[in-house]
């Protein structure tokens, strides 16, 4: 099997290299279209060829047989040894629903029409015309996602599997014991405080986020051991009683500006409790050159959100404007970090 690797790559000349780069939606459309047929779940029971496999999913044989094929430089999907036809790599059984560390709905988000053509509008932000997702569509990405419950669902998806990863990692790296009663505010689905209090039996959550979103997390906890242990509450009621407010990628989809009138409504729920602690899971951008997903996440945060990823010293000076004190940074699950702050 032959793939693109990083001494592949310096070895062709530079122009050939940028185009690799320029060119990237050649390598990530092909598995976004293996997602969206579904292809991984056809093939969960044993390698298919290319016929059998196209009349599985719905597909013409040749158009799928030559995305397979791309698919398989990039070390994605396989030829069988026993010819039996197609198999999927362990990198793209992630490409099933269901599996730890599913990637399909975060592939699904990423190669949304809706997504794809925010970044077709990214010059507009650079000329200073607003986030591209707001030029692309007319409405803020949050507010689209109302009005779009299969990309809403994806979106609520796409970080779900992630956020089971990194809450197992996060109640390792920090102590959260210290913690009787969390708030995650804009938790989703409650993937990360379910595995917080899964890790802490003596602690207690509150998960709060827009109704919509608390619709479904409610019924996720329907039948969960954890359910008499979470309690629900809109955005804009903060609960009063947490020891930590914890907020995981929620800042980094915001100006400073906004980050600084959110953090207020916490800083009053905080106000005479000096035990109390925000906590931030969010990536620190390394300030120099270095490989950083984080700077790629901030693209796509400034396209679909106007927000921003920040380096150590920007999280120290927007948690000082907001009234707090930053108290620790330890890095858990690359590229997150906990960040944890007082009020000052």
């Amino acid at each position: 099997m032959t793939q693109l690797t990083e001494s592949s790559q310096a070895q062709l000349p530079p122009h050939v290299r940028l185009m690799t780069i320029v060119a990237g939606k050649w390598m990530a459309q092909p598995i976004v279209i293996l997602a969206e047929l579904d292809v991984a779940e056809a093939l969960a029971d044993g390698p298919l060829d290319t016929p059998a496999l196209a009349a599985r999913v719905g597909a013409e044989a040749d158009a799928l047989g030559r995305i397979l094929r791309a698919a398989a430089c990039l070390g994605v999907v396989a030829r069988d040894p026993g010819g039996a036809g197609w198999r999927m790599t362990v990198v793209g059984e992630k490409l099933r629903a269901g599996v730890p560390n599913s990637l399909r709905d975060f592939t699904l988000f990423m190669g949304d029409p809706a997504t794809m053509s925010s970044f077709a509008a990214l010059t507009g932000t650079m000329r200073g015309e607003g986030p591209a997702f707001d030029l692309a569509h007319g409405r803020p990405l949050f507010e689209h996602l109302a009005h779009a419950p299969e990309l809403a669902r994806r979106y609520q998806g796409a970080w779900g599997p992630l956020t089971a990863e990194l809450a197992e990692e996060a109640a390792r790296d920090y102590d959260f014991a210290r913690f009787r009663v969390l708030a995650d505010i804009g938790g989703g689905n409650g993937e990360l405080l379910s595995g917080l209090l899964t890790a802490l039996p003596g602690a207690r959550g509150v998960l709060v986020d827009r109704p919509d979103v608390l619709e479904t997390a409610r019924a996720r906890f329907a039948d969960d051991p954890l359910a008499d242990r979470v309690d629900f509450s809109p955005i804009g009621e903060l609960p009063t009683d947490a020891d930590a407010y914890v907020l995981k990628n929620v800042l980094h989809c915001f100006t400073d500006d906004a980050c600084v009138d959110l953090l207020a409504d916490v800083a009053a729920a905080m106000k005479g409790r000096p035990h109390t602690r925000l906590i931030l899971v969010e990536a620190v951008i390394a300030e120099d050159d270095r490989f950083d997903w984080a700077k790629f996440i901030d693209i796509e945060v400034m396209a679909n959100n106007g927000g921003r990823e920040r380096t150590a010293a920007e999280w120290r000076a927007l948690l000082t404007r907001a009234g707090f004190s930053l108290t620790s940074i330890t890095p858990t699950t690359p590229p997150q970090s906990i960040i944890e702050a007082r009020l000052a």
